[in-house]
């Protein structure tokens, strides 16, 4: 196998644990792999890394053999693997930015950073030169400029990332959004150790939430003797690392501790501490009968080793995210490896969906399992769109009762087979490949679970993002259905489609090509009226110059077909709203106020293929059609 081919920007105590560690187990058995967490992902292992870049700002670093460097002051970590091999790998020079805080001038060089004089190179087309595929981000607590930087350069040159830093890349909305459009991984952000101050701190608040025991007030204090520690003595440079480090453990919190009641964060410098990090930790509850009981807890640990084990397997997933095709955050490996990830969910969770991504299935985090405050990545989701406004986001109605097509049986409709795909299966498949749609919000009503089990599954082959809303009055009709997410899909276009209709790949290309109206929506209307099937049961669309006039199935005159698939603004909510409030709880009802308003227009998909699945006369022409490999939806 080939080489997973690593960059490293900031070559300190951490990316020296981690180069220790690469030649340390290259020399043991796989009897002797104590320290790892998974010695293979997807048959990657821990000896199957090389570093080809390496970046740094002191002037002991520059210039030096990454091999050399690493052992380099002001690097003071405990040295577990002194001989290396001899590499070509020489550190370069990046640039300073805010990477370096004023007051390490005031320490002994030993302790301190000192910046080298040579002229910063251009790390992106370093990055391409040397066909690094990962880049490991170490920089300073508190670069936020510098950490920036470092992003963009992944994003020009196509690198996967690890951001062990509290910069918050992969957990902000923006960030997001343009690692997932330019196809690049990245786990992040701010590393979790194996066996550290946060990770032990979580589980301690989560032991008393399952417990039964009230959480009354934390405090988490740290010592420590490295640069990061003499860094963090600028306070400026701790607001990102005290927020990523509270709201970790808050986050396993059923209810939220009042600020004034949770401190967490690094305390002070102790330079003969060394790398060696020393937190303590105290909780103070009320058990059984509201008496109290208090918990006192001294961790003492080697900071960076204790850090390099979780890099390890991180940047190993992001070579899986690339080998897969994934760009973006990978949610279920920040979730498990890092302190503020897109999602917080509990770490057991967090344990079984990384194992999972790992086994092959999708790095999404199920909206259901987000515990904390409402999560990043779910505005990034709705934040984003592509150029010219086109939706990244829809929504599928599935919480209809299906009585036409199984009037006998309790199966739930979106689990209706054709030739061995669901319904479900193949929207979601049609849409992702042909709109490229990556988040999906499933509206559930009829057999709710069973069916936001199966959408579970589907999502996790797929590799794309599902939520779910429940519309407790889903009877009522599919407007009730479509108004229960409205908060899930908040001010952005998005496409709206039944769950019970299957079309080509053609039918939402031709709506996307199409302008959506300003507070509007776009209907995609087949003209063909001779080859609908079922016109009693089609929902019938006059036409008037490109825009509805009317729509009903009970027109007498009308001109198209509404197929069950529409581009639609925000501004949809609100009509369906207005129509509700007059009793009338149909989509159709919706669409009628925005085309009263001429905001309502209608894109031709005539010639496109499309069939409401309704009857078992509509079961036999998808299995046809379902024949050929256009609608498969496994992708």
């Amino acid at each position: 196998m080939s080489k997973i081919r690593i960059a490293i920007a900031g070559v300190g105590n951490c990316a020296s644990s981690l180069l220790q560690g690469l030649e340390y187990y290259r020399n043991h058995s796989a009897e002797q792999l104590a320290g790892l967490m998974h010695p293979s992902i997807d048959g990657w292992g821990v000896t199957d890394v090389e570093v080809v870049a390496a970046f740094d700002v002191d002037r002991r670093k520059v210039g030096l053999p990454v091999e050399k460097a690493i052992f380099a002051k002001p690097n003071c970590t405990k040295v577990f693997q002194r001989a290396l091999p001899v590499s070509d790998v020489l550190v370069e020079m990046g640039p300073v930015l805010d990477g370096v805080p004023a007051h390490m001038e005031d320490y002994p060089e030993d302790q301190a950073f000192r910046v080298s004089e040579a002229e910063p190179v251009d790390v992106a087309r370093r990055l391409r030169e040397t066909g690094a595929e990962v880049l490991v981000c170490y920089l300073p607590v508190g670069s936020e400029q510098a950490v920036r930087y470092y992003a963009e350069a992944c994003l020009a040159a196509k690198v996967g990332m690890v951001n062990c830093v509290p910069v918050f890349i992969a957990s902000d909305p923006a960030w997001a959004a343009r690692f997932r459009e330019a196809g690049v991984p990245i786990v992040g952000d701010d590393i979790k150790s194996q066996v550290g101050a946060t990770i032990t701190h979580r589980a301690l608040t989560r032991l008393f939430g399952d417990r039964g025991v009230k959480l009354d007030r934390t405090y988490q204090l740290n010592v420590g003797g490295n640069t990061d520690f003499l860094n963090m003595l600028e306070r400026s440079r701790l607001q990102s690392k005290k927020k990523s480090k509270t709201e970790s453990v808050q986050s396993q919190l059923d209810s939220r501790l009042e600020d004034a009641a949770i401190h967490i964060g690094p305390s002070d410098y102790v330079p003969w501490h060394n790398d060696k990090k020393v937190a303590f930790i105290r909780m103070e509850g009320r058990g059984f009968g509201d008496v109290p009981m208090e918990l006192e807890l001294r961790l003492s640990v080697e900071d960076s080793p204790n850090s390099a084990g979780v890099v390890i397997d991180a940047l190993r997933c992001v070579k899986v995210g690339l080998d897969r095709g994934i760009g973006g955050p990978l949610e279920a490996p920040s979730s498990y490896y890092m302190k503020s990830p897109p999602l917080q969910v509990r770490d057991s969770v967090a344990h079984d969906l990384t194992n999972a991504f790992i086994g092959g299935a999708s790095p999404n985090v199920p909206r259901d399992k987000v515990v904390g405050r409402k999560p990043a990545a779910v505005a990034a989701t709705r934040a984003t769109r592509r150029e010219g406004g086109q939706p990244r986001s829809a929504l599928i109605l599935a919480a209809g009762l299906g009585s036409r097509l199984f009037p006998r049986a309790t199966l739930p409709k979106p689990l209706a087979p054709i030739q061995g795909i669901t319904l479900a299966e193949r929207v979601i498949g049609t849409l992702r490949r042909s709109a490229g749609v990556e988040r999906f919000v499933v509206s559930l009503g009829h057999e709710a679970e069973t069916v936001r089990a199966h959408f579970q599954s589907v999502a996790a082959r797929n590799g794309v993002a599902v939520e779910f809303v429940q519309a407790d009055d889903w009877a009522k009709g599919n407007g009730a259905s479509t108004l229960a997410a409205a908060e899930a899909l908040g001010d952005e276009p998005f496409l709206l489609s039944m769950c019970d209709h299957l079309y080509d790949d053609e039918l939402p290309a031709r709506l996307l090509e199409a302008p959506l109206p300003a507070d509007g929506m776009a209907l995609a209307c087949d003209f063909a009226k001779d080859e609908i099937m079922d016109l009693d049961d089609v929902m019938k669309v006059k036409a008037a110059g490109g825009r509805i006039a009317a729509i009903a199935k009970t027109l007498g005159d009308w001109d198209c077909a509404d197929t069950g698939v529409m581009a639609c603004t925000p501004a949809i909510f609100e009509a369906l709203s207005e129509a509700a409030a007059e009793g009338r709880h149909g989509l159709a009802d919706g669409v009628a106020v925005l085309a009263a308003r001429d905001r309502a227009s209608i894109v031709d998909v005539t010639g496109c293929w499309w069939v409401d699945v309704d009857t078992p006369e509509a079961v036999q022409v998808a299995e046809q059609r379902a024949s050929t490999d256009e609608l498969r939806a496994a992708g």
